[in-house]
């Protein structure tokens, strides 16, 4: 005769408290970016793990289908995996230069660093508000579109 498998969980497991999760409003906003662009550019999320598991690691791709798929790493946000916030924000225009090459120069304006914390959903929603919007990536956006056939950035 089998026995019934006792359960052993706690009766009051419950989701995170009522703010929106990183990854959620990541997630938002790549949808929002094909949207925006009329799916010329779309957006992806992609998360991995770091420091033994310990931490998420989520990074935004914008998409380029019409340049075979190609893939600009935007920004990333890190937070710990048994907390939701706080994160840290990481634009990917501040990443280390490529050495340079000879009789080519290095545009110094892209060495601008930015990087934050933010405690809650609201301070996350205010620094992607200012990162979307900042010329770097709208630089980066209509350099895209342009190359995926576009003569008039939609931003």
């Amino acid at each position: 005769m089998a026995t019934a498998v006792e359960d052993l969980w706690p009766a009051d497991i419950e989701s995170a408290p009522d703010q929106l999760p990183p990854i959620t409003i990541l997630k938002q906003q790549a949808a929002m970016l094909g949207q925006r662009t009329r799916n010329l550019l779309e957006g992806q999320v992609e998360t991995r793990t770091e420091e033994s598991y310990r931490r998420l690691r989520h990074v935004l791709f914008i998409v380029a289908p019409a340049l075979d798929f190609y893939r600009y790493p935007l920004l990333e946000v890190e937070h710990a995996v048994v907390g939701i916030y706080p994160v840290t924000i990481t634009a990917s225009w501040n990443a280390p230069r490529e050495p340079e090459e000879e009789g080519i120069g290095v545009d110094e304006s892209l060495d601008r660093h930015y990087k934050l914390t933010a405690s809650d959903e609201s301070q996350f929603k205010n620094a992607l508000k200012d990162l979307l919007g900042h010329e770097e990536t709208k630089k980066i956006i209509g350099s895209l579109l342009a190359q995926s056939g576009v003569s008039t950035p939609a931003f």
